[in-house]
């Protein structure tokens, strides 16, 4: 990659780490004050089914199951700031015309081809009509400034294993084959309401540094050096980064572990993180 493209990808990368923290930015919903608590029906259970049936109207429908991610970053991002928020949560048919009505935004802003609303209705199984669909549609739309593009898991890591190549020479095949593997943790992610409150940058490094362990060593301690090298005080910290990377690789992989990984968030009492990841930064 030529300096100027390394420039343009940073500055690209920098932008969006920007809007994540600012524009596109969740919250810890479910645990915000309620004034009738007993009346929430909405919690981690039914958003990840919700996250489920998305999943499996896109694969049947053949598009990009990154619209998933969109559209629920739209749902998460509405309930973490809209007045009318607690409604939905104590609502399990309005949370469901929540997530359907992002979907449908999602697919019509960012799917190859667009389907109809009608379609949505016949989805829904004709429990939400056309006129409830476009009313959540306008007061989504409202509340979200009309914001509906944020920077996904995936487009992170595109963008910071972009910048990493210009560093760091490996095979196209090595490079797709991290990006397919990144993409696999941020589907379960986005199914965990857990990394719904985290930063899309930070679930993104996570998952880079997960694969990175399932590399051979010496090419991942030389990728490793190189993230490191970009990790500055836009992104969240290393000893946060690594936490994430916990969370998720025992979401995604279970308790399995490899003797010769190459990062090891254990230990931190002892050891800085940068040490912790067993390579020199100098």
């Amino acid at each position: 990659m030529s300096s100027w493209n390394a420039s343009f990808v940073a500055e690209s990368l920098l932008a969006m780490i920007q809007r994540e923290q600012t524009v596109y930015r969740s919250s810890d919903y479910l645990e915000t004050p309620s004034p009738t608590p007993s009346l929430r029906i909405v919690d981690e259970v039914v958003r990840m089914k919700m996250v489920d049936w998305c999943y499996s109207f896109i694969d049947v429908c053949h598009f990009e199951r990154e619209i998933v991610v969109v559209a629920m970053e739209m749902v998460d991002r509405f309930l973490s700031m809209s007045n009318k928020a607690e409604a939905v949560l104590c609502d399990r048919l309005q949370f469901q015309l929540l997530t359907v009505t992002s979907l449908y935004i999602a697919v019509k802003t960012h799917g190859e081809s667009a389907l109809g609303i009608d379609f949505f209705c016949s989805i829904s199984c004709d429990i939400y009509s056309v006129d409830e669909i476009e009313a959540m549609e306008r007061t989504l739309l409202h509340e979200l400034s009309w914001c509906i593009s944020p920077q996904t898991c995936v487009q992170m890591a595109n963008h910071i294993l972009a910048l990493v190549s210009s560093d760091v020479r490996f095979e196209q095949s090595i490079y797709s084959a991290i990006l397919d593997e990144v993409m696999y943790q941020a589907e379960h992610a986005v199914r965990n309401y857990y990394f719904a409150t985290q930063r899309q940058s930070t679930v993104a490094m996570a998952a880079i540094f997960n694969t990175l362990e399932r590399l051979d060593k010496q090419n991942g301690q030389a990728v490793v050096r190189s993230l490191l090298s970009i990790i500055d005080e836009e992104f969240d910290s290393l000893e946060i980064i690594l936490d994430i990377k916990s969370r998720l690789h025992n979401l995604v992989y279970g308790q399995e572990g490899d003797d010769s990984a190459i990062i090891d968030p254990l230990l931190f009492s002892s050891t800085s993180a940068r040490e912790q990841l067993g390579v020199s930064v100098h």
